[in-house]
C-alpha cells in the first residue's frame, strides 16, 4: 500500500514491502533490485524479531502473523519499517508477535536497531505487563504509516491495541506501548518520548492515521507539534 523513496550515492531507489513481509529496494531507473541490499536486493523481515523459529516457506507464522499494511519510511539514511497483524479480534489464541520497530540501513538493508513496542524484561514499561503477559503478548503494531521529522532526526510510530483487541483479561495492566504514539530516535532506536492514549485498550481504538507534523502559533510564538488522529 505504498512505498518509500531515497536517492543513495546518487541512485534514485524505492523500497517497498511485500506481503510476505520481505523488503525490496529496487533501482527506481531500471526496475531491478540493488543487488547489494540485504541479499540481491532482498530483505527478509521475519528474521530480527525475536527468538522466533524461521521457516524457509512459512517464515515465523508457526509464531504468529504478521505482515505489513503501510509503506516504509527514509529518515537520515535510515529505513524504518513497521508491520501489521491480522484482524486482532478474530485471535485464535492468546500468544502472537509483537510488531516491533526496526531500522535498516539505506545503503546494505542490514538492520540498525530494533524497539521493542512490547518491552522486554529489564525494559522501561515492561511491569505494565502483569503477569509477565508480556512474554506471550503481542500485536501493538504500526500498521497505519509513520512520519518523521529530518531535523530532530525522529520517526513517530502510532501503535495498535494489544492481542486480543476486545479482551484483556490475559493481559492485565497498562500494556505499553499499545494505542500510543512513540518518538524514536532514527539513529539508535532509543525512545525519547511516547504518549499512550488507552492505557489497558478492550475497545480497539488504536491509531489509525499517519502523525501530522506542523507548526501553530501558540501566544504569538511559532510552536513545532505533533498531531495524532484517533478513532
Amino acid at each position: 500500500k505504498g512505498v518509500a523513496f531515497a536517492v543513495v550515492d546518487g541512485r534514485p531507489t524505492i523500497y517497498l514491502i511485500t506481503p510476505g513481509y520481505y523488503m525490496v529496494a529496487l533501482d527506481a531507473d531500471t526496475g531491478q533490485p540493488v543487488p547489494y541490499f540485504g541479499m540481491n536486493g532482498v530483505v527478509d523481515l521475519h528474521l530480527g524479531m525475536g527468538d522466533y523459529p524461521v521457516d524457509a516457506d512459512r517464515g515465523i507464522l508457526d509464531s504468529g502473523d504478521i505482515t505489513s499494511s503501510s509503506p516504509p519510511i527514509v529518515v537520515n539514511g535510515v529505513i524504518v519499517v513497521g508491520n501489521s497483524h491480522d484482524r486482532g479480534y478474530y485471535p485464535d489464541r492468546k500468544e502472537n508477535v509483537p510488531g516491533h520497530i526496526r531500522g535498516y540501513d539505506v545503503r546494505t538493508g542490514m538492520m540498525k536497531w530494533r524497539f521493542n513496542v512490547v518491552p522486554r524484561e529489564g525494559e522501561f514499561g515492561n511491569d505494565t505487563w502483569e503477569d509477565d503477559s508480556w512474554m506471550f503478548s503481542g500485536n501493538v503494531s504500526a500498521w497505519a504509516p509513520l512520519s518523521a521529522d529530518s531535523k530532530l532526526g525522529l520517526v513517530y510510530i502510532p501503535t495498535d491495541t494489544p492481542t486480543n483487541d476486545y479482551y484483556g483479561g490475559e493481559r492485565l495492566g497498562q500494556n505499553l506501548y499499545g494505542t500510543s504514539l512513540i518518538a524514536l530516535d532514527v539513529q539508535t532506536g532509543e525512545r525519547r518520548w511516547h504518549f499512550q492514549m488507552v492505557h489497558h485498550d478492550i475497545w480497539n481504538y488504536d491509531t489509525p492515521n499517519a502523525p501530522k507534523l506542523m507548526d501553530v502559533t501558540v501566544d504569538g510564538v511559532r510552536v513545532p507539534i505533533v498531531a495524532q488522529t484517533t478513532k
